[in-house]
């Protein structure tokens, strides 16, 4: 992942956000911005298997129930849910990530194929193509995220899916928020936005999954959304959204 022109700064509409929305003015999850600190900190090492744990449940659910064999994740970080969900699928699982990550993975003998790929530059190409790219919290990290979904896209097979997920930013932050409190996130969007996002870039979208954005059971928060979508509170614990789509 690289900084790029601020150009993709100056409309957020062009990212199916509101015209008041303000966008971070740099990708700080790339370690070239971070002033000599990596992004993957022991802390977040620490912490890598609670996040998105419902999104690569749904994942391996998918792989399991339509037999898949190649899956890439894109934006693997260290691969902890890959290692933990996706690998006892048996499928064969490539991960994408920037340079720490990927040696973070060999360093932690995760099982996989790991690559270093520029997400916002990316030059890949797999020898074969893909049945289920994963996609997880990695969308909002990015300047442009545009030459990623190509990638993506040139990266399934025929009739393969793709699941993204991305933090729902008015269940998160409140249905007012128009910004991001957190510096690694350039933008993020509430979910009829980011649906109509993947829609204008060309996929369509079969599924939208509402979960806990860490790996609490979906019980626990079940109320919480309830109260949510009633306009009793202001926020809701299932603060990660998950969307299932394939290539138009």
């Amino acid at each position: 992942m690289t900084t790029t022109s601020n150009t993709h700064l100056a409309d957020p509409t062009r990212f199916c956000l509101p015209r008041q929305y303000v966008q971070q003015a740099a990708n700080l999850t790339d370690d070239v911005n971070r002033d000599g600190q990596e992004y993957w900190a022991p802390w977040r090492v620490a912490a890598s298997g609670k996040f998105q744990y419902h999104v690569y449940r749904w994942a391996a659910s998918i792989v399991r129930r339509a037999r898949l064999d190649r899956v890439l994740d894109v934006g693997c970080g260290v691969a902890t849910k890959l290692a933990e969900l996706l690998a006892p699928t048996g499928a064969h699982i490539v991960g994408l990530d920037q340079t720490s990550a990927v040696r973070m993975c060999h360093d932690l003998e995760r099982p996989g194929e790991f690559v270093v790929v520029d997400l916002e530059n990316p030059i890949y190409m797999p020898e074969l193509p893909f049945d289920l790219v994963v996609c997880a919290d990695v969308i909002e990290h990015l300047m442009d995220p545009d030459p990623m979904l190509d990638l993506i896209q040139q990266c399934l097979a025929p009739g393969g899916l793709v699941i993204f997920s991305t933090p729902d930013r008015s269940r998160e932050r409140g249905r007012d928020c128009c910004r991001s409190e957190k510096p690694e996130h350039v933008r993020e969007w509430a979910r009829r936005e980011f649906i109509d996002f993947l829609r204008s870039r060309g996929f369509s979208v079969h599924a939208s999954r509402l979960y806990p954005k860490d790996d609490a059971p979906m019980h626990t928060g079940a109320m919480s959304e309830l109260a949510y979508r009633l306009r009793l509170a202001p926020r809701s614990a299932f603060g990660c959204h998950a969307v299932l789509a394939s290539v138009a």
